[in-house]
């Protein structure tokens, strides 16, 4: 490929080209492009130079084609097909696309998603594969790199290349044994002495909790930090420590003849759950289309 000639072509000289290699007359190929006779004709002296070569000749009251036009014609439909073809939208149709999704969210995320969305997605997408990731600290890193596609997870101020589109909301309710001192209520002054648990990807630090804690001048007491919620939640389920969950996750899988759920002592703005995608993907057709099969099937809010 010589780039040097690709810049001195004039696409829009091409497809005068090809009008008047097909109509072979400069006045109904003006016609046709809605040009001047004029502007046509000066189209075609560029032409005329470019190949080197007059292209079309008087023969009669006609224009002939040359052979080198001759030639030309069928290579010049071909490269306009390929262009025209370039600026097409993309085709896609689930039901025959080949193609493969990195889905990353939290062990709550994979446990309450997956075996909802994966029989659906298999029946109206079965070529499109489909990897589940665990939630990791630096996911929105990993977006930015291309090791995942789509983020579920709680909604956060994102950089300017990465997408964001809140799905669904939720609140925080505190569980406890229910052997807990605290289990039939909890004042703040208990919730601030007590030992707590918290979900952190990153095993370090604090959390919007501390924040709205700290605005009001307190803190709590962080004593073990996870990754998942599921094995916070046997944590709770032998000790005295508590936690804060989300209570959609707790109605579903924290069962009440182990555990006891409670307000909390202080108000905690909600939570929104949000998805999550680079710039790079936004009009890809299969993650475009992904992107809204997961709204439409999980978080559709007919269907919740």
């Amino acid at each position: 490929m010589n780039i040097r000639t690709l810049k001195k072509i004039d696409l829009n000289a091409l497809v005068t080209l090809k009008v008047l290699l097909d109509e072979q007359h400069v006045t109904h190929t003006a016609t046709q492009l809605n040009l001047t006779q004029s502007a046509v004709s000066r189209t075609l002296a560029k032409l005329r130079d470019m190949f080197n070569d007059p292209l079309l000749v008087k023969s009669g009251k006609h224009l002939a084609l040359t052979n080198r036009a001759e030639k030309l014609q069928p290579q010049l439909n071909a490269l306009l097909e390929s262009a025209s073809a370039l600026l097409l939208p993309e085709q896609f149709d689930p039901a025959t696309y080949t193609g493969s999704i990195r889905l990353a969210t939290t062990d709550y995320g994979t446990h309450s998603l997956l075996p909802r969305l994966v029989p659906t997605l298999n029946e109206v997408a079965p070529k499109v594969s489909l990897t589940a990731v665990d939630w990791r600290s630096n996911l929105l890193t990993e977006l930015e790199e291309n090791r995942v596609d789509l983020i579920i997870g709680g909604a956060t101020q994102p950089p300017a290349d990465i997408f964001q589109r809140i799905v669904a909301h939720d609140r925080f309710v505190v569980v406890v044994r229910r052997e807990h001192p605290n289990a039939q209520g909890v004042s703040l002054d208990d919730y601030l002495t007590q030992k707590h648990v918290m979900i952190s990807p990153t095993g370090t630090g604090t959390s919007g909790i501390d924040d709205v804690l700290s605005l009001e001048g307190h803190s709590r007491h962080i004593s073990v930090r996870v990754p998942h919620f599921f094995a916070a939640l046997e944590i709770i389920a032998t000790t005295d420590m508590m936690i804060l969950l989300p209570a959609k996750f707790v109605r579903r899988y924290v069962s009440a003849e182990k555990y006891a759920v409670l307000e909390p002592p202080f108000a905690i703005p909600e939570m929104d759950i949000s998805m999550f995608w680079h710039a790079r993907i936004h009009h890809d057709p299969l993650h475009k289309w992904f992107r809204q099969f997961i709204y439409d099937t999980i978080y559709d809010r007919t269907k919740v």
